[in-house]
């Protein structure tokens, strides 16, 4: 089972914000967006997140027509750059919300929520943190919540945009390093969208480099640094 996205289009307006974006990645993969801002990079995860909708091409996932399912049911987990946390709930309420809002026939119990939480807590470095406020977290701490609320529902797919784009440069790599150890634990595919090259290749299994709503290339970080198959990729990585 993969993740295939086959030459997706999108228009805003006039404006072509993807030109038949197209990869392929294993189910479990983690795969990094990579370019210069109005590449397309965000529309793509948007589309995949079901935020946006494709004016063409497909999406298909762990055998699933992707992009004809609402997004509701594609049970994705969203982390944004502004962390998007309730202000008025505590870390645990912020974590357990997905949970708290399904059906009452899918809905966990209560025990069980509590020990989601606690296990998410611990994944991403935060024991004992439940009862505070977002307010009272560090900027990295938010982060790392909002990560946790995304992985709570166990989602089919991760999607990530720019995380760590509000967080200093030292935060930034203790959480990329961080976010690879919660993946691999989590076995879940993950689209991260970056335009810092070095926080792609430090985190990703796959790196699609992006232009003008193409993939100019895509292959794993040794090889898209070694051997770049455009000129603009050259470029890029050597700028």
């Amino acid at each position: 089972m993969s993740l295939v996205v086959d030459s997706i289009t999108k228009k805003f307006a006039r404006f072509p914000a993807l030109n038949g974006a197209s990869f392929v990645a294993p189910q479990g993969a983690f795969v990094s967006l990579l370019g210069p801002s109005g590449s397309g990079k965000t529309t793509l995860l948007r589309i995949l997140g079901g935020l946006e909708f494709a004016d063409s091409g497909s999406v298909r996932f762990a055998d699933l027509n992707w992009l004809d399912m609402p997004a509701r049911t594609r049970n994705a987990g969203f982390v944004f750059q502004q962390y998007a946390l309730f202000k008025h709930m505590t870390v645990a309420d912020n974590i357990a919300f997905g949970l708290r809002v399904r059906p009452r026939a899918q809905r966990p119990s209560k025990a069980d929520i509590t020990k989601r939480v606690t296990e998410l807590l611990a994944l991403v470095q935060l024991p004992g943190l439940d009862a505070r406020y977002p307010s009272q977290l560090s900027g990295g701490q938010r982060q790392r919540v909002a990560l946790a609320r995304a992985l709570a529902i166990d989602p089919r797919m991760l999607l990530l945009d720019e995380p760590f784009g509000a967080l200093d440069a030292k935060v930034r790599k203790e959480l990329r390093a961080d976010l690879r150890r919660i993946h691999d634990h989590a076995g879940v595919t993950t689209v991260f969208v970056t335009h810092d090259q070095e926080e792609a290749f430090a985190v990703a299994d796959l790196v699609a480099v992006m232009k003008d709503g193409r993939i100019e290339q895509f292959g794993t970080p040794q090889d898209v640094r070694k051997n770049p198959k455009t000129a603009f990729v050259s470029e890029f990585l050597s700028a």
